[in-house]
């Protein structure tokens, strides 16, 4: 993907060359301030945090990406995976030693008439035992004893009833997965223009809403996303239907009418409400 060019200062002057710095991945020369690698795609910001790869085509990323800025597809949960090592090549299997070989013989003509005798007196006792043993007497039927009715039982007395127990409080992460949803969706309608799936993120309650609606399709005129991911950085619970996130957008643009790229990011703080079980965008601010 490639991006608006920026003019930078020479970063070193060696023999009146000026030296770049060079992608972590493809150590391809880039420009100060530029975000994707022009050969790779690989991100170019932020490399304390690690070298960290999409699964799916092994393009450099950031450890905070949603998705994946070249291939779209989904780092959460799986992450943008470490870059895989080549698996050590296995021990080769120990040969199997040779059997020893029983050494071979004829048995001794005593030997065989001792097993023969033996064998005979077996099957005589087994013949004996089981010819002479005599049946077993049929056991005399027994009589079931007579039930008595019991004497019927007080009723026991009833316990009153638990007070309902209140409802657990959600838990952080599953929150902030919540939140990560309805912005997923948001992203999606952006990329694919979809004003339908857009609107349906916003509450009904949203201030100008239909303003937000006739300034997002103006956009959608003039501009096409070449990029879009979003990081959220936190998440306060205000009541069970009501929630504050911190959101951070990284926006890369390109003018319809002139083809010029652009590149923003911003952070909103968004205020969240529950509404039939979703939830979705009451209102939100630029944070300073």
């Amino acid at each position: 993907m490639a991006l608006a060019a920026q003019a930078v200062k020479p970063l070193i002057l060696l023999h009146g060359r000026t030296i770049m710095p060079q992608c972590p991945h493809c150590q391809a020369p880039y420009e100060k301030g530029q975000r994707y690698c022009s050969f790779c795609g690989s991100f170019l910001l932020h490399p304390e945090h690690g070298d960290t790869f999409c699964p799916q085509c092994s393009v450099r990323v950031s450890p905070k990406q949603e998705f994946c800025h070249e291939c779209d597809a989904p780092l959460k949960g799986q992450a943008a995976a470490a870059a895989p090592s080549p698996a050590p090549p296995s021990a080769a299997a120990a040969p199997v030693a040779p059997a020893a070989a029983a050494p071979g013989g004829k048995m001794q003509p005593w030997a065989v008439g001792l097993l023969i005798g033996t064998g005979l007196a077996v099957i005589l006792l087994l013949i004996l035992l089981f010819g002479r043993s005599p049946s077993a007497p049929p056991q005399p039927k027994a009589e079931a004893p007579a039930v008595t009715a019991p004497a019927p039982s007080p009723p026991a007395p009833v316990p009153p009833a638990a007070p309902p127990a209140a409802p657990p409080k959600e838990a952080a992460a599953s929150l902030q997965e919540q939140m990560e949803t309805a912005l997923s969706t948001l992203r999606e309608a952006q990329l694919k223009k979809d004003i339908t799936k857009f609107m349906s993120v916003y509450s009904l309650t949203f201030p100008g809403l239909e303003q937000k609606r006739a300034d997002t399709m103006s956009g959608w005129e003039n501009f096409d996303y070449t990029n879009l991911v979003f990081t959220v950085d936190k998440v306060q619970q205000i009541d069970p239907d009501n929630a504050i996130a911190w959101v951070t957008w990284y926006i890369d643009t390109r003018n319809r009418r002139n083809q010029e790229l652009s590149s923003a990011s911003q952070t909103y703080q968004v205020r969240f409400a529950k509404e039939m079980g979703h939830w979705r965008i009451r209102s939100l601010q630029e944070a300073e």
